[in-house]
């Protein structure tokens, strides 16, 4: 989890990175569910929930980061179990959910799970190397 009060920013930076390298990543909007950000905002159907997402990011067979802005409130019992379920599948396709912003009970509910980033409208921009978060 990245707690940052400017998504739409690093947002841009994923943009970019996706655009550059040719790697998937892809954003998720509460009002607009999941989009490429490499092939130019293209939907991907069937993912306008959370659950949805989380579910098509465990079937994916590729390399991606899934970014998602907006998730308000804390992850239901499904949403955190599906969580679970990613963290745990072997690392054959690498996968990563990045969830951006500063909602206190989604942060508390995955605080378990997740490593939290907290960036500054001065920080480093964070980059994904070998698998990890690095800032």
């Amino acid at each position: 989890m990245i707690k940052t009060d400017q998504p739409e920013v690093l947002v841009e930076q994923f943009r970019h990175v996706a655009r550059r390298s040719g790697q998937s990543v892809y954003v998720w909007y509460p009002d607009k569910g999941l989009r490429s950000l490499r092939e130019g905002d293209v939907r991907v159907p069937g993912c306008r929930g959370v659950g949805d997402t989380f579910r098509y990011v465990m079937q994916s067979m590729h390399f991606g980061i899934y970014i998602m802005v907006g998730v308000r409130g804390a992850l239901s019992r499904a949403e955190q179990t599906l969580l679970r379920q990613l963290e745990h599948r072997g690392a054959e396709y690498v996968r990563r959910i990045v969830l951006l912003g500063n909602d206190e009970a989604l942060m508390k509910s995955v605080e378990a799970k997740a490593t939290m980033i907290e960036t500054g409208v001065g920080g480093g921009r964070p980059r994904l190397r070998d698998g990890r978060w690095v800032v």
